[in-house]
């Protein structure tokens, strides 16, 4: 008990180090690859990835299967039956990747039909080209996702977030070295296929040495495909929502403007990405404990205050990140991207307010899957996601990319705001009312913030270099803390975040 709340500890600080760096090396990272590829060029390389993405979807949810089947036999110490688990989710796997590469060829024969409109020949061939590469990473990732979500639900949380740290750092600099050898966008598509390959090498010699873990097929539960494909399905379904939302705005966008245009709202998608990724690294610590919790008892008033306690943590990191971009956007974008670029700030702007809302509430979502009862919630996010794609493609001729990240603001606010929250307060019990009065009084806040910063960054001043932008973005993060730890933080928020605190400061000081 003791190693799983430092491996949550250390997990936490770790993450948070991870994302500071995954906010800081795009200041410089970015701005040099738009320079180098051009707009249309780092157009057709998104466009080329939201297609792809697609192919994902062909896991079919097994991520969160994996979890839960081998966090449950993880608390009852069954090694053996975590292998053979293992082992059968490498035969399904194996399966999945050959059909991935067929959808895939289908995929890449149909691109002249499908974008014609949008790109030019020269365009299209390239697209087919990154297209052939990124199949051939997903059809790799997908059986080496097992050994993370192994990784996962035996709580190791210090070995990911190292690597995660590694492949932060790493990538951009393989990308570097790749475009300015004059590899462009296909070298990038390969430098990610290799990196994959060394992932898949990392993840599975740490299971193998560190947790004794390995696929066995002689004591395969073949008896829980049928539950496994139930579990999953509903899983799958959210994970075609969520396809539905952040990938086919992009498509629908390439195949009717153009690939400048994917450009420019896919840098608007990098900070909502970037906003996900931190929430995430939170929930991801505490996502086993849920199930757990969820798994043992139907006990929502303990699953009620854990939803209420990350949820508030969850909150002060996304509310600083989500008030500091409404401040400090428009110059960011101005004097990172560059111009061209300036609906970007909207797009983002219009996607991260309302994903604010799932993205505090991970520990509900977590609980649902652990209880078996997703499925509403699957089937309510795919159809409001399919109205967001029509809807999407009506708009988009006379609002542009605008319109688009608008129709999906209008379904996250409906689905994710009102339904879903509805759903977890009167189906599952938990204490939403509650939640919601907490998240209320520590908002005061960032709303000051918002409306103090706004007006003095973007009415009284104008930043026109980086050295005053940062320094701006770094006083504005000290008073929100001040001001937060003072009039926001209870007692446990206090010693928790302190702690982290005093944790990095020992380490820096070794």
């Amino acid at each position: 008990m003791k190693e799983s709340v430092n491996q949550r500890r250390v997990g936490v600080l770790l993450s948070y180090f991870n994302l500071g760096l995954s906010c800081v090396i795009p200041l410089f990272y970015t701005p040099i690859m738009l320079n180098i590829l051009g707009q249309a060029e780092y157009g057709l390389f998104s466009l080329s990835s939201s297609v792809t993405s697609y192919l994902g979807l062909l896991s079919f949810g097994m991520g969160s299967a994996i979890v839960r089947y081998a966090t449950k036999r993880r608390i009852d110490n069954q090694t053996e039956e975590v292998r053979g688990l293992m082992g059968l989710f490498t035969l399904i796997y194996g399966f999945l990747s050959l059909l991935i590469c067929a959808v895939g060829a289908v995929l890449v024969v149909k691109a002249d039909a499908f974008f014609a409109k949008g790109l030019s020949y020269n365009e299209l061939e390239r697209l087919k080209c990154l297209m052939v590469i990124m199949i051939a990473h997903m059809a790799i990732s997908i059986p080496i996702s097992m050994y993370s979500s192994i990784v996962s639900a035996y709580e190791q949380f210090v070995f990911a977030n190292i690597w995660s740290i590694f492949g932060t750092i790493l990538g951009p600099i393989l990308n570097l070295v790749i475009l300015f050898a004059g590899y462009a966008s296909v070298g990038m598509a390969v430098g990610g296929f290799a990196f994959q390959v060394v992932n898949g090498i990392v993840q599975y010699t740490y299971c193998r040495k560190k947790l004794n873990l390995h696929p066995s097929f002689r004591n395969m539960p073949v008896h829980l495909l049928k539950e496994i494909w139930k579990f999953s399905a509903f899983v799958f379904l959210s994970s075609i929502a969520d396809m539905l939302y952040w990938a086919t705005d992009k498509v629908i966008i390439g195949a009717t403007i153009g690939a400048a245009a994917v450009a420019v709202y896919n840098i608007g998608g990098t900070f909502t990405a970037m906003l996900q990724n931190m929430a995430h690294s939170i929930s991801s610590v505490f996502t086993p404990k849920a199930m757990m919790i969820a798994q043992k008892s139907d006990n929502t008033k303990e699953i009620s205050e854990l939803l209420i306690r990350v949820g508030r943590i969850q909150y002060y990191v996304v509310s600083l990140i989500l008030s500091g971009y409404i401040v400090f956007g428009q110059c960011f974008i101005r004097l990172w991207a560059g111009a061209g670029y300036e609906d970007a700030y909207y797009v983002a702007l219009l996607t991260m307010i309302p994903l604010a809302v799932p993205l505090i509430q991970g520990i509900a979502f977590s609980t649902i899957v652990a209880q078996n009862k997703h499925q509403f919630r699957s089937v309510l996010y795919v159809v409001i996601a399919v109205i967001n794609v029509v809807s999407t493609y009506l708009v988009i001729p006379r609002f542009g990319i605008i319109g688009a990240a608008s129709c999906t603001a209008i379904a996250f606010i409906v689905g994710n705001g009102i339904i879903m929250n509805g759903y977890y307060s009167f189906k599952i019990g938990l204490d939403i009312k509650g939640f919601w009065k907490n998240i209320g009084k520590i908002s005061v806040v960032p709303l000051l913030m918002i409306i103090a910063g706004y007006y003095i960054v973007n009415v009284r001043l104008s930043i026109v270099s980086m050295v005053p932008f940062l320094a701006g973005v770094v006083l504005y993060s000290a008073v929100f803390v001040g001001l937060s730890w003072f009039f926001s933080m209870n007692s446990y928020e206090k010693n928790l975040f302190g702690g982290i605190f005093r944790k990095a400061l020992r380490i820096l000081k070794r």
